[in-house]
């Protein structure tokens, strides 16, 4: 019988039929297994949730009529988890190595200031990396494979609910984290395979909606004087759609910034300018700074 480790696995779904269900085998097959997995379906009808339970009776399933989106479905995950480390995958992605939860444990423990541990992500046309014990410094991870601290990520605002995620659930946790004096880490030797070939981000809704939310990010969690910057940021993911041939949404996702400001007006609350001083040059830049234990 496999051992068990002090981690919850949240898994986030929606309409993508029994695809979660690979997923879960996947994650049982560790040894050591979690201590818990809980599963969010969004959008849920029922039917879902059903064949969670008859095919993986000890799994938690949470369900939302409406949708939240991945981070919402994230979130909700977190709060109700009963350990201290969190272990976040999608429904189409899973621990390559079997000791994965007992690694997380071990990165944990031998690195008190790190709140984050992103995992190195693969998919199906990329050759499998080597497994090394490095850790590095970085501000940005994928939420399709990393781990946090349950108890920093309550003290934060958290993800919001937002349908449409991308460019906005990980940048905003990611700021609220290092804003509140803790470490992201990519460790090469959580690897995590993601079963995807990301077709669906030329989807014009998905399009739009990567336009508001860089805008979303900034209007969040940017002090004022950076907002010029911060626009400067917008104009860049646009020109970034239009040279990758993503036409369709483009207008949809510009003239919708206004709505979604207003929609998260509330949720509003800026770091500091120095935090986002140090934190602006290093984002899509490795960091070479090793970490060691501390």
């Amino acid at each position: 019988m496999n051992s068990v480790f002090p981690v919850t696995v949240g898994i986030p779904t929606w309409a993508r039929g029994e695809l979660v269900l690979k997923t879960l085998g996947k994650v049982y097959a560790c040894d050591p297994v979690p201590a818990e997995v809980i599963v969010h379906v969004d959008a849920a009808d029922g039917a879902l949730e059903s064949k969670i339970s008859a095919g993986f009776p000890l799994v938690r399933v949470l369900s939302s009529r409406h949708r939240v989106g991945p981070g919402g479905g994230r979130h909700r995950c977190i709060v109700a988890a009963t350990q201290p480390f969190f272990v976040s995958f999608d429904d189409d992605s899973w621990p390559a190595d079997s000791d994965f939860f007992a690694e997380v444990v071990r990165l944990f423990g031998a690195h008190k200031d790190t709140a984050v541990l992103a995992a190195t992500i693969f998919h199906p046309w990329e050759k499998e990396p080597r497994r090394i014990d490095q850790v590095a410094e970085c501000v940005e991870y994928t939420g399709c494979g990393y781990a946090l601290r349950c108890d920093v990520y309550r003290r934060l605002k958290g993800h919001l609910d937002n349908p449409i995620p991308y460019g906005f659930e990980e940048t905003d946790l990611a700021i609220q984290t290092v804003g509140a004096g803790w470490r992201l880490a990519r460790c090469k030797s959580l690897r995590v395979y993601h079963d995807t070939k990301l077709q669906h981000h030329v989807r014009p809704d998905i399009v739009s909606g990567t336009i508001q939310n860089t805008a979303l990010i900034v209007w969040l969690r940017y002090p004022l004087r950076f907002l010029p910057r911060g626009g400067l940021q917008v104009l860049n993911m646009i020109y970034f759609q239009v040279r990758s041939g993503r036409w369709r949404g483009l207008m949809r996702g510009l003239g919708g910034i206004p709505a979604a400001i207003w929609h998260y007006r509330q949720a509003r609350k800026p770091v500091s300018p120095a935090v986002l001083t140090a934190y602006l040059p290093r984002r899509n830049r490795p960091s070479s700074k090793e970490l060691v234990p501390v």
